[in-house]
Order: structure tokens, then C-alpha cells, then sequence
């Protein structure tokens, strides 16, 4: 019993990773924009993305919780239909993966695999959970969370890449766990959600950034397949209780 409750908080832990990186990516356009509303920022996200197909990127997740700083590296696949996949190059063999209806959460050092059910809903209210993973899910991203622009001067440019940024200031309208704030970097030009910050109640921050967006990927199906092999122990719905 222990070594499953154990094996359940990492599962949650990588879980709300997917929750919160999923979300965060726009299609790139080259027109230029002059917005000057949050909801305006907002709209242009959920319409790029709505618009998406299939992409592949690099991302980087650190994780900074009392003091200790943890980095995750690797490669995302998107395509239309939810269907996602985390391909870690560090820690080298780890995987989220999802084909739209079941996420698989592989964690190699414990040769460990969550199997989560993306269709349980406790309420039957807010429709099946994970859905922050398809365009429907972003919607509701910025139902349950309050947005507005982070500071009056807005776009912003950052001395890192020079480039110009909206940055959203988003909170939970119901304190309800997870991620209790978050900070949404926005590319002017590109409507990518380039960076995304989410701090907890506990003082937990997690960081997601993402480079080399290319929305034109040839990604096939098969890549969001999962099929551990005899030996891996399965934690079934690890991230939600059925009751």
C-alpha cells in the first residue's frame, strides 16, 4: 500500500505538469496585432489554437519547491483529438502520453506506469477531465481562472530574446488545489504562449518553456501508442478518484 501511495504522488505530480504545459501553445502567425485588452489577448490564444493541427517542440520544466530546483527536458508532440506526448530526453526514458482517451504517465526508474481514464468525471459538469489538453480545455483554462495583464505597459520586451510579450496575470476563481496562480507569456507576434509560470498554495513553482515550435510537424498517430511491457506495475486512474 505504501509503495502505491507513493507511486501515486509522483504520478500526480507529472499529471498536473500535462495540465499545465498543455494548455499553453498558440499557432504562429505572421500579421501583426494591436491589441489592447487582456480578453483580446485571450481570444487571439484560444482562436490559434483552435486552429492547430499538430505540432513539435522542445520543452523545459523546472520545478522549484523548498529550495531544490528540478529540471526536465525533452520533445512534445500535439495533434488534434488530445492526443499528446512528453518524450523525455532528462529523465532520460520517462513518458506522458495520451492518444486522446487514456494518458499513460511512465516513470522508467520505478519501471512504473499510471494509466489514467481521461473520461471519469466526478460531477458530470465540466466535461471530461484533462481536457486542458484539447482546444475545448483551454476554454475552460480561462473560465476557472481570473486574467488581466500583469502590469499596464503592455506588450513588454524581453531583454532575453528581445522579443515582445503580453504577459497575463491569471488566479483560480474558486480555490480549489493545484495551481493557484499563473503567469502567461504571450509572443506578440506569434500568439505563442512562449513561457508559463504556476506557483501552488504550498510554495511550489513550476516553470514550462517551450523552443522550436515548428505547427507544420508531420506527426504520425502511432506516436501517441503506449504499450508498457509485462514487467511495469500499473497504477490505474492515479490523478482522480473515481467516487
Amino acid at each position: 500500500m505504501k509503495d502505491t501511495r507513493s507511486n501515486r504522488s509522483i504520478f500526480i505530480a507529472l499529471g498536473l505538469v500535462v495540465l499545465f504545459g498543455s494548455f499553453s501553445l498558440g499557432a504562429q502567425s505572421s500579421a501583426k496585432h494591436h491589441w489592447n485588452s487582456p480578453s483580446e489577448v485571450v481570444k487571439k490564444v484560444r482562436k490559434t489554437f483552435s486552429d492547430l493541427k499538430a505540432y513539435k517542440a522542445d520543452f523545459v520544466i523546472q520545478t522549484e519547491s523548498n529550495k531544490k530546483v528540478v529540471t526536465k527536458k525533452g520533445v512534445c508532440y500535439y495533434k488534434k483529438g488530445g492526443k499528446i506526448k512528453y518524450e523525455f530526453s532528462d529523465p532520460s526514458g520517462d513518458e506522458i502520453v495520451s492518444d486522446g482517451k487514456t494518458l499513460w504517465i511512465f516513470i522508467k526508474r520505478l519501471n512504473a506506469a499510471g494509466k489514467q481514464d481521461l473520461t471519469l468525471n466526478k460531477s458530470n459538469k465540466s466535461g471530461p477531465i484533462f481536457s486542458p489538453m484539447t482546444e475545448e480545455g483551454l476554454s475552460r483554462i480561462f473560465r476557472k481562472y481570473h486574467y488581466k495583464f500583469e502590469s499596464i505597459e503592455q506588450p513588454q520586451i524581453s531583454p532575453k530574446d528581445n522579443r515582445q510579450y503580453f504577459v497575463l496575470a491569471l488566479e483560480q476563481r474558486e480555490k480549489i488545489g493545484g495551481y493557484e496562480t499563473m503567469t502567461l507569456y504571450v509572443d506578440a507576434q506569434t500568439s505563442f504562449i512562449k513561457k508559463a509560470i504556476a506557483s501552488d498554495g504550498r510554495g511550489k513553482t513550476t516553470t514550462v518553456e517551450f523552443f522550436g515550435l515548428d505547427p507544420n510537424a508531420d506527426v504520425e498517430d502511432g506516436v501517441f501508442n503506449f504499450r508498457p511491457d509485462g514487467n511495469s506495475k500499473i497504477v490505474n486512474n492515479p490523478l482522480v478518484s473515481e467516487e
